[in-house]
């Protein structure tokens, strides 16, 4: 993936960058996170886009993958929360160049799992929805 960019999205909010997902050798890259409004996003590079030119699906699954880490307590000993359950919609597909937000809804918690959804879009398009279910390392009804 590409350097570090520090210019932050252009879209309304308070953004913060240094969120990298980590998953082995692939990673989608720089993520940018709004705490308060529980969203996350990242541009869209040609190193996420399949052969037409459109986002993987691989890619964008890892995206929505990261629902979680929005609402978890970032001063948690162990704030890592293993999917359980990842479902994608695959509506549309970003291009490279383009600016994907995830706003993720807490549906519940318990005392060990969390349950979130997300809608990603692109400007007013939406191009996937999702339902993720995490395993609740904290141990608590909410977080």
């Amino acid at each position: 993936m590409s350097d570090q960019d520090t210019t932050p999205p252009p879209i309304p909010g308070n953004w913060e960058t240094g969120i990298v997902t980590r998953t082995g050798a692939w990673t989608v890259g720089q993520i940018w996170v709004d705490w308060a409004a529980k969203r996350y996003c990242l541009k869209v590079s040609e190193d996420h886009c399949n052969g037409v030119g459109g986002m993987h699906g691989g890619a964008m699954a890892t995206f929505l993958d990261g629902q979680a880490f929005v609402y978890q307590d970032r001063e948690a000993a162990d704030p890592h929360t293993p999917t359980i359950s990842l479902q994608v919609n695959y509506l549309a597909p970003p291009v490279a160049g383009d600016w994907l937000v995830a706003d993720v809804v807490l549906v519940k918690t318990t005392r060990t799992m969390i349950f979130t959804q997300a809608i990603a879009t692109v400007g007013e398009r939406v191009m996937a929805s999702s339902h993720a279910i995490y395993k609740n390392n904290a141990g608590k009804d909410s977080l």
